[in-house]
């Protein structure tokens, strides 16, 4: 496949390494700014946990700051602080990441501690406790937000057999059951070299960079990865549905179609439908819902990847003076619309433009590009994908096959996945 100039920004300049111990190493220069940023990413987050035992790995993310062998407890931070730099973490579904930002005379401070707690971390039983009542208090934070309990129920109706059904942040009730060796045990498992992706981008020398990579991780031992994961989700055969009762300032909808995994050669026309509803005020749910009917607050579209199929949602939050199946009525004559009526020329042009303009200026940024290179490493890890949509490779194939999207592909692409038998319908209201 060729890439032209204007998708290839991001991959333009990358080196791809993998260390004897199966570290995979991605190294981007850009001089322009005297900044680097590191990455970290582990194959592993909510989709690698077994049941009764939800949640371990965010809460595993929290312990890898609290302390190593040799770097106590806020030492991490402070590090970080009298560098002058900033770190953070996250977890999802198919991964956990971690990442520093720091003056180029100064990055190699987060190779020092990455490797470190790579193979190091400790867990004092006594701050076990103390971040598991913070992990806690972050999940009572998503059953009090209307959307996160909704978008919960949604996702735990639409899966049955896969661990997609879970949220990331766990179930209460396992994550208050959790223990040290459960964390442990988890961090041993997953928390090894050869399933790991180190990302560095910003003013760096690639062979130095390399060199420096090489003495701080080469060392890690590879370890044995637990069976790849092989939970299938069956086929939908109706449309489900999920009442949730909480208090509310307004009712709340959420409806989610079952959607193709990362480089699914559906996907790229999904993507494309869903700028079509929902990405800007000329999208068709704009159109349709607040200036038409004027009967939501918002509406929105969201489709992201991931290792396994997962779900294109549409969020919509309903004015006091409509009702929920109003407002759902018309969200399903609009998707619907895009079955039966193909988008215009013109119409689908923006689309292409608005999903291009949107990957490339909103990835601009050093963290962010390591950020997307780094997922994409990690989630694009099929052994059916082509070797041109795998990894990082992903992110050149992506607005190529955007650019393609053809009208017939948005109908067909509807046809296949957007209908009411392939949908769980969420609505919260009051009790």
């Amino acid at each position: 496949m060729t890439t032209n100039h204007a998708n290839s920004l991001l991959t333009a300049g990358v080196q791809r390494y993998v260390l004897s111990n199966g570290l995979t190493v991605l190294l981007k220069a850009v001089p322009a700014n005297p900044i680097v940023s590191t990455m970290i990413w582990y194959r592993v987050g909510s989709r690698n946990e077994p049941a009764g035992k939800t949640g371990m790995s965010h809460f595993l993310e929290h312990m890898m700051f609290k302390g190593t062998q040799r770097l106590g407890k806020g030492e991490i931070d402070h590090l970080t602080l009298i560098n002058g730099g900033r770190n953070n973490a996250f977890t999802w579904l198919d991964f956990t990441a971690y990442y520093f930002t720091f003056a180029a005379d100064r990055w190699e401070v987060a190779l020092d501690i990455e490797a470190d707690r790579a193979h190091n971390a400790t867990f004092d039983p006594a701050e076990f406790e103390a971040e598991k009542q913070v992990v806690l208090e972050e999940l009572q934070m998503c059953l009090d937000s209307p959307f996160d309990v909704l978008e919960m129920e949604v996702w735990a109706t639409a899966f049955r057999q896969h661990p997609y059904r879970v949220p990331t942040i766990g179930w209460r009730e396992d994550v208050e059951r959790l223990t040290v060796a459960d964390l442990r045990h988890h961090y041993e498992s997953y928390y090894c070299p050869n399933n790991a992706t180190l990302v560095v981008v910003g003013d760096i020398q690639p062979e130095c960079a390399l060199r420096h990579i090489e003495d701080t991780f080469g060392a890690l031992p590879a370890r044995p990865l637990p069976p790849p994961l092989h939970a299938v989700e069956p086929p939908q055969r109706g449309e489900r549905r999920v009442i949730v009762k909480k208090v509310t300032p307004l009712p709340r909808l959420l409806i989610g179609y079952h959607a193709p995994e990362v480089a699914h050669p559906d996907s790229y026309a999904l993507h494309v439908a869903s700028m079509l509803l929902s990405y800007g005020r000329t999208s068709r749910l704009y159109q349709r819902l607040q200036e038409k009917d004027e009967s939501v607050t918002f509406a929105t579209v969201h489709y992201a990847e991931h290792i396994d199929p997962s779900l294109l949602t549409v969020a919509a939050e309903v004015k006091p003076d409509h009702t929920l199946e109003e407002v759902e009525a018309a969200i399903t004559e609009e998707v619907e619309r895009l079955i039966h009526e193909p988008p215009t020329d013109l119409e689908l042009a923006k689309a292409k433009r608005q999903t291009e303009a949107q990957f490339i200026l909103g990835n601009e940024e050093i963290l962010n590009q390591a950020m997307l290179l780094g997922e994409y490493e990690t989630i694009a890890c099929g052994a059916q994908l082509p070797e041109k949509v795998r990894g990082y490779h992903y992110l050149d194939a992506y607005l190529n096959y955007v650019r393609q999207v053809s009208p017939e592909d948005i109908q067909r692409a509807a046809a296949i996945y957007l209908h009411r038998d392939n949908r769980t319908v969420g609505w919260l209201l009051n009790p």
